[in-house]
């Protein structure tokens, strides 16, 4: 008989040798399978075994009575217990989202702590079964191709050796291997939607074709695969259309239909922090030939003029806003809605379109700011001062956002501005030289 947990580590490259592994603990017969399967390979990858275990505080004594049950367990195996005690319910109160939804926050920001301390991987126990149910939950609901991956193998730090174990395998493993565990009394009722799909829907489904879960992750496998295809070929496009204030409409509308909504979907994302419905989709691709705006979600709104597609703040009120430039070096800030980094460069050999140098006079007066009626900049090629707006006309910097971009500034004298190339190309050795940051995209050396 194969051993799909051996399987999995092999096939999806999930264990190494010398790996410390910290195994997210419940007590259930999936975790406790899993903690008994990395401590028969222990010797075999050399690893070192923890285990962590979130009580969050929600069942009474029966979360206390799995938590003592962890201990004994992993003190039975000889293996270090990291214990979290969580109250779910009022953060969940707090911030207004189901105990469900807060439960799985707590839990992966723990892990996430935890791998960081200890810099180990952390090995979850889902498995093919748990897969199976969260392809159904997202296809329920309404779901993107990534939804139809389901459960990754691996993500990050997280590892899921289980995730070619069903249900069945799993409970012949503990009654073989003598395994005690716990049974969690929620996952009995269909009051979640989980435990509906799991009792009422995978049941049935399983009546049809005994390996539904077999054959449904290698769907999910296939879904995979074609998920990453599609982001490196969105993300060369979206190399291909970006330009200096946005991205070019006409560069979009010629991408293939999938390739053109995953571009959008991307850049609202990159722009919002938030993934747009189709209906967003279809509205911005509705003004790319043509032009206009549509709002969107929240304070956005989507704009495509003069050949460039951006997504902008509806209520921009921060244009007066000021930052002391040295309060700024070597940290990162927002500005206008946008987050920035300024970093001081030592190398003064290299150049870099749009370098800026300030002597340390001029760092302790200088300011980011966005530009105010007198402000000229000084072209040292040219030998010539400029009017800030003539500069911006020069630069062809679009009118309405002439008023949001940033600059930084002695007084009126503007020593850098996004957008204006080559203000300072000379360097001297009282002067100190800076590099400007746009959410990782240099603007300024």
């Amino acid at each position: 008989m194969s051993n799909p947990f051996l399987t999995a580590v092999n096939k999806y490259n999930l264990l190494e040798n010398n790996d410390t592994v910290a195994v997210a603990l419940s007590g259930g017969a999936d975790s406790v399978s899993l903690l008994h399967m990395l401590y028969s390979v222990k010797q075999k990858y050399n690893l070192t075994l923890y285990a962590i275990h979130i009580n969050h505080m929600i069942r009474g004594a029966e979360a206390d009575r799995d938590e003592e049950f962890c201990r004994k367990y992993c003190e039975k195996l000889s293996v270090k217990l990291f214990v979290k005690r969580i109250d779910v319910p009022n953060i969940a109160k707090d911030e207004k989202i189901s105990t469900e939804l807060c439960g799985r926050n707590v839990r992966y920001k723990a892990f996430d702590e935890l791998s960081k301390e200890l810099g180990c991987k952390i090995a979850t126990a889902h498995t093919l079964s748990d897969n199976a149910e969260t392809f159904m939950i997202n296809l329920i609901r309404g779901t993107s191709l990534n939804g139809l991956c389901a459960i990754p193998e691996k993500r990050d730090d997280i590892i899921r050796p289980l995730i070619l174990c069903d249900r069945a395998y799993i409970e012949s493993y503990c009654k073989a291997n003598s395994l005690d565990f716990v049974t969690d009394s929620t996952n009995l009722t269909d009051d979640y939607t989980r435990n509906k799909i799991r009792h009422n829907v995978i049941t049935e489904l399983k009546k049809i074709n005994p390996s539904f879960e077999t054959s449904l992750k290698r769907l999910c496998d296939d879904a995979k695969n074609l998920a990453e295809y599609m982001d490196k070929q969105t993300a060369a496009a979206m190399s291909d259309c970006k330009r200096e204030y946005g991205y070019s409409t006409q560069k979009i509308c010629v991408l293939d239909k999938i390739i053109r909504q995953n571009v959008i979907k991307k850049i609202c994302l990159e722009s919002t922090s938030c993934i747009p419905e189709h209906i967003h989709i279809e509205l911005i691709e509705n003004i790319l030939a043509k032009g206009g705006s549509v709002d969107l979600f929240g304070d956005f709104r989507a704009v495509a003029k003069q050949g460039i597609l951006r997504i902008e703040k509806t209520d921009n009120n921060n244009t007066d806003e000021e930052l002391l430039f040295s309060n700024i070096i070597d940290k990162e800030f927002i500005f206008n809605n946008i987050k920035y980094f300024v970093k001081e460069i030592k190398n003064t050999d290299i150049t870099v379109e749009n370098q800026i140098y300030l002597s340390d006079e001029e760092i302790n007066a200088a300011v980011l700011r966005t530009r105010r009626q007198g402000d000229k900049i000084y072209f040292e090629e040219r030998n010539l001062t400029k009017p800030l707006r003539k500069a911006m006309n020069e630069f062809k910097i679009p009118s309405e956002l002439r008023d949001e971009i940033p600059l930084v500034a002695v007084n009126s004298n503007v020593k850098w501005c996004k957008g204006i190339k080559s203000v300072q190309t000379s360097y001297s050795a009282e002067k100190r030289k800076f590099l400007i940051c746009e959410q990782g995209r240099i603007f300024c050396a």
